[in-house]
């Protein structure tokens, strides 16, 4: 058993729950003692976010957990749909209730159980979004034309609220597309049942690929996965959409920001000139580490020493990694396992989560790119890392 100074890594419930509180009407209940759900919100306070959702507890005592009582929950789902009259109820397993055994499916047979210790938070993440697709998109009675959504922006990701912004912004600038839905920070059921209505999805992170097949089955949603770091990065995003849509770009736009980007790099280069080459350390959640890394040390010029994934091992993936990427990679290291990495690696720069930030106290340059944070919220909606602005990092 690891002990841990800081924070553990977060169970398949908790991501469950991160993907659903930021949904604007969303309705949640969570069978089990009101303690777990308290911990729960403590550890959405880490995150860059706001609470949108209503989350109830049905609190849980030895009655229930010797007798497999479940009363208490039947009854709040029923409470929950008389006061609220919501489109949708999502009804989750806490901890103690999988442990158990109780068969939230068989209460509830609209929604999938949720919220064991089968995975991490990633695990919950799919499988939000997976259910989203398959339950709540509704069928459309029209389409909107020139609209698109974005699936895979959720609250884990340290900086979400920019990126989608700048995402927005660069899709008007070159094909006059609007976003009409996202799965799910700062989304709306509402909003997710109307996602049909678009002409494709742009999804952000492979967590959301299944969600992205279910609707390109059902609705017949085109989908283009990837995210756009950097200059060269956002340029191969932008074509492969051209590609996979059919779309033809504002070159005037792509052309301007091309000369902006040149003379942000020279800026750059000279700010770290008395460096031959800056080395250091990278941390976040899978994609986002194996999308930015090619801006880091192909057009910033770092050189990544190792690469933390801040959950375990990818069992399956759409990318085909390298074999000198694999060698960098660490997977879920301990706190202990991170310190020596510090120790020995002795980097100039670390990029990477509030406990890295916080352990890298000697090292000179620090900059805070993925969650959790430890000290305080940080909104922001204008201070990217994705797309052309995101080179401001």
């Amino acid at each position: 058993m690891q002990l841990y100074k800081y924070l553990p890594l977060p169970s398949d419930r908790l991501g469950t729950l991160w993907a659903l509180l930021s949904i604007k009407d969303a309705c949640i209940i969570e069978y089990g003692p009101a303690g777990t759900t308290h911990y729960a919100i403590e550890g959405f306070g880490q995150l860059n976010s706001e609470l949108r959702a209503k989350l109830f507890t049905t609190h849980m005592d030895e009655t229930n957990i010797v007798m497999g009582d479940t009363e208490d929950l039947e009854e709040t789902i029923k409470e929950v749909d008389e006061v609220y009259n919501p489109s949708v109820i999502f009804v989750l397993a806490s901890t103690i209730s999988s442990i158990i055994g109780v068969d939230i499916e068989n209460i509830c047979e609209s929604v999938q159980p949720n919220g064991g210790l089968r995975g991490d938070y990633t695990l919950g993440i799919k499988e939000v979004l997976t259910s989203l697709a398959k339950y709540v998109v509704k069928k459309p009675e029209t389409k909107l034309p020139k609209t698109y959504n974005v699936i895979g922006s959720n609250i884990d990701s340290f900086n979400f609220a920019s990126d989608l912004k700048e995402i927005e912004k660069i899709i008007m600038e070159c094909f006059g597309y609007r976003l009409n839905a996202v799965f799910t920070a700062k989304s709306s059921i509402k909003e997710i049942e109307e996602a049909a209505k678009a002409e494709f999805n742009l999804v952000l992170r492979g967590e959301g690929t299944e969600c992205a097949e279910i609707l390109k089955e059902k609705f017949q949603m085109e989908y283009y996965l990837g995210a756009p770091y950097g200059f060269k990065g956002t340029i191969t995003w932008i074509k492969g959409m051209e590609k996979t849509f059919n779309l033809n770009s504002h070159e005037i736009f792509l052309i301007r920001q091309r000369e902006e980007s040149g003379k942000l790099l020279m800026r750059i280069k000279r700010a770290t000139f008395t460096f031959k080459k800056l080395k250091g350390i990278l941390s976040g959640n899978y994609d986002f580490v194996f999308d930015i890394i090619p801006f880091i040390t192909e057009e910033l010029s770092i050189d990544i020493s190792k690469m933390i994934v801040n959950h375990g091992t990818k069992k399956a993936s759409f990318r085909n990694i390298s074999e000198e990427l694999a060698e960098k990679i660490v997977y879920n290291p301990s706190e202990e396992e991170k310190e020596t990495l510090l120790k020995e690696l002795d980097p100039q720069i670390t990029l990477g989560d509030g406990i890295l930030i916080e352990m890298a106290n000697k090292v000179p340059m620090k900059i805070q790119i993925s969650n959790p944070n430890l000290h305080q919220i940080q909104i922001f909606e204008n201070t990217p890392f994705m797309g052309f602005n995101g080179q401001y990092i």
